[in-house]
């Protein structure tokens, strides 16, 4: 059972959003956070947050792919 201090809650948010923002391994990242969701940790708006920074990432990395697919066509 996760330890649920504001403390660790606020480090661990903080540090799972620079990752994710910083778009190191954002898959493991979203995970982690999934865990701490289901651990207690975090909550349905912290997950909120952390979401939309991972859609942000891959949003970025689907338009940085567009014109290359269509330079194939």
């Amino acid at each position: 059972m996760a330890v649920k201090s504001k403390a660790r809650h606020d480090l661990t948010l903080r540090s799972i959003k620079r990752e994710i923002q910083a778009g190191r391994d954002v898959a493991f990242w979203l995970d982690k956070a999934y865990a701490h969701l289901d651990s207690g940790l975090f909550d349905e708006a912290d997950i909120a947050e952390v979401e939309e920074l991972a859609a942000a990432y891959y949003d970025g990395l689907d338009s940085a792919e567009e014109p290359t697919e269509r330079e194939g066509e």
